[in-house]
């Protein structure tokens, strides 16, 4: 026959483990509160992983930007023969009018055969510098972004809307007309923008 001490025990045991014991109710207690931390370190991680991830995206994006734009003005460089500085700020001053970077490049290539052709005697080439007051001999010894102001300063300097169109069509091709905006301000005017680009960081180097 069991001892009254050993059964007073058992029933304590008892007791202590019920489900309405008050120990039992505080470590459950418990447990849904480490739960709801928990739960609530998981919602913080995944916000903080969520600001990052908003964060590095629009980097990675410019990133992106900025190398390709980089890439784009060195083989621009090497078609043209315009150095990878000038090409850069005048990339710069060309968006600011709306002048597509194509339209540049089209430019260029097409001032230099109208160049090259008033040299060969070519009558249209040399008409359309003649009309400016130039001759192929003005542009000897300059570099392609100084032949490309000098054009522009004079093209700019034409009063007649229609005849300042024909004549930048003649020498500089159809993209001659799209970039009259650009150079409405003459070689000053691309200067004074030029500038803004330095001042702003956006003037490449070849290295």
């Amino acid at each position: 026959m069991a001892k009254t001490g050993a059964i007073r025990a058992g029933r304590a045991y008892v007791e202590l483990f019920a489900d309405n014991s008050a120990l039992v109710r505080g470590l459950r207690s418990a447990q849904k509160q480490l739960m709801a931390f928990g739960a609530s370190v998981k919602s913080m991680a995944a916000a903080i992983m969520g600001a990052g991830a908003a964060i590095i995206a629009p980097l990675m994006g410019a990133t992106k930007y900025f190398s390709t734009w980089g890439d784009n003005i060195a083989k621009m460089a090497k078609r043209t023969g315009v150095s990878v500085k000038a090409l850069s700020e005048l990339s710069f001053v060309a968006s600011q009018s709306g002048t597509s970077f194509e339209a540049l490049e089209n430019v260029f290539r097409r001032m230099q055969r109208s160049i090259y052709d008033a040299q060969r005697g070519l009558s249209t080439a040399v008409d359309g510098f003649t009309d400016l007051g130039l001759s192929f001999i003005d542009f000897h010894g300059l570099s392609p972004e100084e032949q490309f102001k000098l054009l522009a300063d004079r093209i700019s300097q034409v009063e007649d809307p229609t005849r300042r169109a024909a004549i930048a069509m003649t020498l500089l091709g159809r993209s001659g007309t799209s970039i009259l905006p650009m150079i409405e301000q003459g070689a000053a005017g691309i200067e004074a923008l030029q500038e803004e680009a330095r001042r702003l960081g956006l003037t490449l180097t070849s290295e």
